[in-house]
């Protein structure tokens, strides 16, 4: 790791009940009317978040010209060369119409408007949304682990909550599979309308399989605002500087809590279906941990490429 993570504080638990369960002070067995599961919380600090003036960067992002149908790259260099600067100059040529419309989503739209439009136009790995996004309050860091085969059970929920300064990062573990249900609806409860949810390839794989989950129990798909999969914007400002853009690798080059003997993704249904012939709840201390970094680190690494950009 490098010596930017001296700028992070340990993580601190929230204080936790005993249970029978609690082998190494995993957390507290939760009660629903669905039945139980194990929940852990965990609370780590963060550096200020970036202050981003959400004027500049709407500006910013009426700069790009390609936004219109119609303009690419060399087009676009053209036109900046006549001394059109962003999307309102367009207005005496023939991409006056289509840049107009841009230009209002751009300039008046809610966050989740300009999202969409991103989205419609295949650039939602654009970085420079990033700075919308930071601005938003609701942030929910999401990240599931599972048993690696298609429409398995999700075995372990990782749910962080930026609170300031600090993420929270609430854990929801099987003890058997029978308790999948509970804990997907505990789950649930921490999606809301405005939550911008962040991830990290979490648009191909955990929130499809959350909901294909959800929807094998007869329940409806979580709900939310904006969805920021940080892994698109992360291999456009990244992929010639780092090795790969694997979660675990952008963490060894950017400030981030560090993990010790991590556990690699295709082993944790290994190390469950250990825990399922042993029921010895020891043996998921690395699962859980691993969870429980790769949540905290999305609230890191957003920090971070926010700050790249706007600071």
């Amino acid at each position: 790791m490098s010596q930017a993570h001296s700028g992070f504080i340990s993580a601190a638990s929230f204080p936790r009940k005993s249970t029978t369960e609690d082998r190494f002070s995993f957390g507290e067995t939760v009660y629903t009317a669905d039945g139980c599961c194990l929940k852990k919380e965990t609370v780590f600090a963060l550096t200020p978040r970036p202050r981003v003036d959400e004027d500049a960067v709407r500006k910013r992002l009426a700069e790009d010209l390609t936004l219109v149908f119609g303009i690419g790259k060399v087009r676009e260099a053209e036109l900046k060369k006549n001394g059109i600067r962003n999307l309102r100059d367009l207005a005496k040529t023939r991409f006056a119409g289509d840049a107009a419309d841009t230009a209002d989503i751009l300039e008046n739209g809610s966050v989740k408007e300009i999202v969409n439009l991103y989205a419609d136009l295949k650039r939602s790995s654009e970085p420079l949304l990033l700075g919308l996004v930071q601005d938003t309050e609701t942030h929910l860091y999401f990240d599931i682990e599972t048993l690696g085969m298609a429409h398995a059970p999700i075995i372990l929920f990782g749910i962080g909550e930026r609170e300031n300064d600090r993420v929270k990062v609430t854990q929801y573990l099987l003890r058997d599979i029978e308790d999948e249900l509970p804990a997907l609806m505990l789950t649930k409860e921490h999606f809301k309308k405005n939550s911008t949810v962040v991830s990290y390839n979490g648009r191909c794989f955990d929130i499809p399989y959350l909901n294909n989950r959800l929807a094998y129990y007869g329940e409806r798909e979580v709900r939310f605002a904006v969805h920021t999969d940080l892994l698109h914007p992360t291999r456009r400002m990244f992929r010639n500087e780092f090795p790969d853009c694997r979660l675990e690798t952008v963490e060894s080059y950017i400030p981030s809590f560090p993990r010790g003997e991590d556990v690699p993704g295709y082993l944790v249904p290994v190390y469950y279906q250990n825990y399922l012939r042993t029921n010895d709840l020891s043996i998921l201390r690395p699962v859980v941990e691993h969870n429980m970094l790769d949540v905290a680190n999305l609230a890191t690494l957003l920090n971070y490429e926010t700050e790249l950009l706007y600071g």
